[in-house]
């Protein structure tokens, strides 16, 4: 584990619940020092080990500890993973990390609810998990000139997010392909069709799929 990974957990999940985030109702919040590479380190570390790690938060203090680390409204974190800084290997481990956040945190602690329809009995993690691709600029890489590795990279995650039994987790898949369609068409639309021809979704899920595919989504 990276030296300060027990210290870094302390810092992001630690934290009382408030009502818009620590990060911005804790009025002298001392940053984490750390420069990039390190930063990343700890992401991906946090994401890999988060069945094992992250299990005794509450959904409220994961809900808020994985929007500081992905929502640059929330903080810069985000930014060191797609900083050309950083070796392409390391961001890359971050963000195949977030299978792992799908696979232990969202799938197991979601609600099964979809928010594109405002079904009810969410909890605090349903947003975070439907809106990860709105908040997070993880899924637009034009700027980079690894743009195509990013993409793919990303739609790995959520290829992986359409296979799970929570449908939570698959609209939060189907969000995100849409929203990196106009960059990645080819590619989003061979996984949504892979999705629709082995998943047979029931016929919500079916017509966003057929959004997402277009790039339509909300």
């Amino acid at each position: 584990m990276p030296p300060r990974y027990a210290e870094w957990l302390k810092y992001v999940f630690e934290r009382p619940v408030t009502p818009n985030g620590w990060y911005f109702d804790i009025e002298t919040l001392e940053l984490f020092e750390a420069d990039a590479s390190e930063l990343v380190e700890l992401v991906a570390a946090a994401f890999e080990n988060c069945a094992r790690d992250l299990a005794s938060y509450s959904n409220e203090q994961l809900r808020y500890g994985l929007s500081y680390i992905v929502d640059n409204g929330a903080s810069d974190i985000v930014f060191a993973i797609m900083s050309e800084d950083v070796a392409v290997e390391l961001r890359l481990r971050a963000i195949a990390g977030l299978k792992h956040v799908y696979s232990h945190i969202f799938e197991t602690r979601c609600a099964p609810v979809l928010g594109h329809t405002s079904e009810p009995g969410s909890n605090a993690l349903n947003y975070m998990c439907y809106m990860l691709w709105d908040i997070s600029p993880l899924s637009y890489w034009e700027r980079s000139p690894k743009r195509t590795i990013f993409y793919g990279a990303v739609c790995d995650v959520l290829e992986r997010a359409l296979t799970s039994p929570n449908r939570a987790c698959v609209e939060s898949g189907l969000h995100g392909l849409g929203h990196i369609y106009s960059s990645y068409p080819e590619r989003v639309e061979e996984v949504i069709d892979q999705y629709l021809h082995a998943a047979s979704p029931p016929e919500d899920l079916r017509r966003y799929a057929m959004n997402a595919r277009r790039g339509h989504v909300q």
